[in-house]
């Protein structure tokens, strides 16, 4: 039960009822297999029986393994999610997961109007019960995210592994070209050109916010090297000695193409 709270707090599902569950919700197993998810399991609805757990759903989906005469599936996660989601637009669909050892019994799967199976090899058994509502809440959650034209890795949490920005893109371009006119790579006569190849090379990548800074880190590492002779000291360096982001010892560190930069003002003034 811990682990399905869990679950479905990360996919977006709220709402838990339980059928006569055998063992305490409260107990610390359940609370800690929950962990961020305690509350959606503290609030969980308890009912005697599956016909009272459905009052107030207009449609019930039932998960199982087993098949039979009255088990035929009629979808699988994959091929259900589309027409589950429109479903749960105007009405409230219940998705019914059965017992650990047992599953679902045949009067509850007839209380169903949907029968779902996840398709696995036959000569093996049934999934655990909270790896099979993972991949059932899962399939939901990836078909919603496409049908909204949000991909799933919009739900990244940390605003470093997102897609740097243009701005910050073009801020470590110029920062390359200039180290690289440090150390004597780029033709001061068409920087423009290899600063070109560099951006189409890095819009290929398509970095991140943290990747941009450690690329960053790196040329600053290199103007270091060419203007000192040595490597910079570590960031446990004692205060003083270890150089900031942009400057060393009073002087800055290049982080613009002088060639480009020239470039762009001879541009402005050819037409203004």
């Amino acid at each position: 039960m811990g682990a399905i709270a869990r679950a479905m707090s990360h996919f977006g599902l709220s709402t838990l009822r339980l059928v006569s569950p055998h063992c305490d919700p409260k107990s610390v197993e359940a609370r800690s297999m929950a962990m961020s998810a305690q509350p959606l399991l503290a609030r969980a609805e308890h009912f005697a029986t599956l016909r009272e757990a459905l009052v107030g759903c207009e449609w019930a989906v039932a998960t199982s393994r087993r098949l039979g005469r009255n088990r035929r599936p009629t979808m699988s996660p994959r091929e259900g999610a589309g027409a589950l989601l429109e479903r749960a637009r105007g009405a409230k669909v219940a998705l019914v997961f059965g017992r650990e050892d047992k599953g679902l019994r045949t009067d509850e799967v007839d209380l169903c109007q949907e029968r779902l199976m996840i398709p696995t090899l036959s000569d093996y058994e049934s999934l655990n019960l909270s790896q099979a509502a993972l991949l059932v809440f899962w399939e939901l959650f990836a078909e919603k995210q496409a049908a909204s034209g949000c991909p799933e890795s919009a739900s990244i949490s940390y605003d470093e592994d997102r897609h740097a920005p243009r701005d910050k893109i073009e801020g470590m371009v110029d920062h390359l070209v200039a180290t690289l006119e440090m150390i004597g790579f780029v033709p001061h006569h068409n920087p423009e050109r290899v600063a070109r190849s560099f951006r189409q090379l890095i819009d290929r990548i398509k970095p991140s916010m943290r990747e941009v800074r450690m690329m960053r880190g790196v040329l600053r590492q290199i103007a270091w090297k060419t203007v000192h002779g040595k490597s910079a000291p570590s960031r446990d360096a004692p205060a003083g000695n270890a150089p900031d982001e942009n400057a060393t010892d009073g002087e800055e560190l290049i982080e613009e193409s002088p060639a480009l930069a020239a470039k762009r003002r001879e541009r402005l003034i050819r037409n203004a």
